[in-house]
């Protein structure tokens, strides 16, 4: 298992197409390198709860590196996020189990990311604030 760190240069909260959430963590807005994206969808069928795509959406540089649910931990700080993904997560993104991730976000950023990310995690007990 390894573990990576990068700055997000680039943070995004959206709701596109008014269908689901979305928050990036991006190390560039364009040309970019690395990048963890988190999704939801507002609602789920019974086809998403059938095949266990009724949680969070987990992708990792690429969509070849991309699952359904499989973090253990998200920790969100002011100024970053440490995630530690399950084993199976882990395999799947490369063997790492554990991701740093700084930025810089003033206050309301940090409150729109919170909110979103509340959003996300809804039904699991992975997400954590501190130092707030």
């Amino acid at each position: 298992m390894s573990s990576f760190a990068y700055e997000a240069k680039c943070v995004a909260m959206e709701q596109p197409d008014g269908y689901f959430h979305l928050v990036g963590f991006a190390d560039q807005q364009f040309d970019t390198r690395f990048y963890l994206m988190l999704q939801r969808a507002f609602e789920h069928d019974e086809q998403d709860h059938a095949l266990g795509m009724d949680t969070y959406h987990i992708e990792w540089c690429s969509q070849d590196k991309s699952r359904y649910g499989g973090i253990s931990r998200f920790e969100l700080s002011p100024n970053g996020a440490e995630v530690t993904f399950e084993p199976q997560a882990a395999a799947a993104l490369d063997d790492m189990d554990h991701l740093t991730i700084s930025f810089h976000l003033n206050q309301n950023e940090f409150l729109a990311l919170r909110e979103a990310l509340d959003h996300i995690f809804r039904d699991s007990d992975c997400l954590s604030v501190v130092g707030v």
